[in-house]
Formats: structure tokens, C-alpha cells, sequence
């Protein structure tokens, strides 16, 4: 599903992320790609996916200059999300799983 505004947030529960799985699976670099992760599939036009605007994924390049990171960690924290069941990925992109739960409030206060 395509949308044609950009989200400005999405929703992180404090007490899952400080006490949470991703505290301890994750290292510090590699939670800080999750939350970029979060925010890119913000203003995807698709939703909860980092895509291009024909749901064609980007390069990892790509992604980890949007991330101002290295490709290795990108794929680092990639393999470990997946792993995790936190994302998935495919010729589509990557897909933030559960994406709903970011995002429950949004639907509600969008204007």
C-alpha cells in the first residue's frame, strides 16, 4: 500500500527498548541501524519497507550511506534483525515486521 504523506515519527516503546531483546542481541552500532532502519521505513512510500518508489529494494550501499555507516555493519544488523524476526527482506526491500505496532497512534492523529 502506497501512501502519499511522510510520516514525522514512529512510536518506540521506552521500556522495550532499554529493557528489552534488542538491549541485549544487538550491539550499541547495531541498535542505532535499527532505529535508522525504523525512521527510513518511515518515509518510505511504502510503508514499513525501505524501497524505491517502484518497491524495488536498495542497494545495501545505498542504505548504509543513508545511515552514514559501512556496509558491514549494515549487514551485520541486517542478518541479526532477520535472525530475530525483527525484519525481512526480499526483491522488495526490507520489511520491517510488525510494522503496525510503530505505528498504532500514527493512523489515529494523522490529520
Amino acid at each position: 500500500m502506497r501512501t502519499s504523506s511522510k510520516r514525522s515519527w514512529v512510536k518506540v516503546y521506552i521500556n522495550s527498548f532499554l529493557g528489552g531483546s534488542v538491549r541485549y542481541q544487538l550491539t550499541p552500532a547495531e541498535r542505532s541501524v535499527w532505529v535508522d532502519m525504523l525512521c527510513l521505513a518511515g518515509i518510505s512510500g511504502t510503508p514499513g519497507s525501505i524501497c524505491d518508489n517502484d518497491n524495488r529494494p536498495h542497494p545495501h550501499k545505498f542504505v548504509a550511506h543513508q545511515c552514514n555507516i559501512r556496509v558491514t555493519l549494515l549487514e551485520s544488523a541486517l542478518r541479526k534483525c532477520i535472525e530475530d524476526g525483527r525484519i525481512t527482506e526480499d526483491e522488495q526491500g526490507i520489511h520491517i515486521s510488525n510494522w503496525s505496532a510503530y505505528q498504532s497512534e500514527y493512523q489515529r492523529q494523522k490529520p
